[in-house]
């Protein structure tokens, strides 16, 4: 009798432990199905959701299909806050009290500069802010060493598709124009602004002029000195850590405002928000910082066109009065 209990016991245990196999089985097959209808598909790796699935903003800026990050920074958010403040504060000393200080100890007087000598001073200033730039996130990202490769990449031959994205962004030059205008017109009309006609920056009276020298200077200045060191710490560094902690849409909303409120300028703040945006996009879609660099460059260019070339009625004048 005690041989039959236990024979029974075992082939109860038996049939019970079949048809759990049984119910996982049919559970495993109806999560199989529900994952092939949502079109991710699993075979021997992780879920990986398709372009279908995928949101329209991550596919038009190629983020990685997996959800993974361009970057992954090996620094925290506290790391990035005292990288941006050093620089701030740098660049703040540098153009206000350094720069300064050192022409009234070699004799110049910055009030008494004429457009050649301003020329100079802003050409050597640039160039002096791009070494700053570049010696404090050296310093300051030295023991998180090395970065990967996406970190501050510049591929001039890799992949020239690049530039097809660099031409698209500057066809935007026109609305971010426009933006200018508009916000110019709106802080002019409330009263938090107002302009004097008689009064001009020191780039907008040398493009004027007809000093080729000091023009020069400050083409040099815009297409090259400037558009390197501002990229390097909004997109190169700044926008690219925030991604890996906010996204990156909200990160090219924040640092594209920051890099507007850089410039002090009320009624710039918002073509440039717009125009850091754009870059950012550029940045992501290529990879390559050069891309961003050679928008930036091509803006100010745009820019100072403006003032070095003459008006397009003159030009046109110009024209028809030499044809026949």
């Amino acid at each position: 009798m005690r041989v039959d209990r236990v024979a029974r016991e075992r082939d109860a245990a038996s049939r019970d432990g079949a048809r759990t196999i049984g119910l996982c089985a049919r559970s495993l097959k109806r999560i199989v199905r529900a994952r092939a209808s949502e079109g991710v598909i699993e075979r021997g790796g992780p879920s990986e959701p398709t372009a279908t699935t995928q949101p329209w903003f991550d596919r038009f800026l190629k983020l990685p299909s997996d959800g993974s990050e361009i970057w992954e920074a090996k620094w925290g958010m506290k790391v990035i806050i005292q990288v941006m403040v050093l620089w701030f504060c740098a660049f703040c000393v540098i153009g206000n009290a350094v720069f300064p200080y050192a022409a009234g100890v070699l004799g110049f007087d910055t009030s008494s500069f004429t457009q050649r000598g301003l020329a100079t001073y802003s050409l050597c200033l640039d160039f002096t802010q791009m070494l700053m730039t570049w010696f404090v996130l050296r310093q300051s990202l030295r023991p998180f060493r090395p970065f990967g490769v996406n970190w501050f990449p510049v591929r001039w031959f890799e992949d020239r598709k690049y530039l097809r994205d660099v031409a698209v962004a500057c066809v935007a030059f026109p609305f971010v124009v426009w933006l200018h205008g508009l916000s110019t017109t709106l802080l002019e009309h409330i009263g938090l602004i107002a302009f004097d006609e008689t009064v001009t920056a020191a780039w907008e009276q040398s493009m004027k002029s007809n000093d080729i020298i000091s023009k020069a200077f400050y083409m040099l200045l815009a297409s090259f000195a400037a558009p390197v060191w501002e990229e390097l710490i909004f997109r190169g560094f700044f926008f690219a850590s925030l991604t890996a902690f906010t996204g990156a849409a909200r990160a090219m909303l924040i640092s594209s405002t920051l890099f507007a409120c850089a410039h002090f300028s009320l009624e710039q703040f918002l073509p440039l928000t717009f125009l850091g945006c754009l870059m950012c996009v550029v940045f992501v879609r290529t990879r390559n910082l050069l891309a961003p660099v050679l928008v930036h460059s091509a803006w100010n260019a745009w820019v100072l066109a403006g003032d070095f070339l003459p008006p397009l009625d003159v030009v046109l004048r110009a024209v028809f009065a030499a044809a026949p």
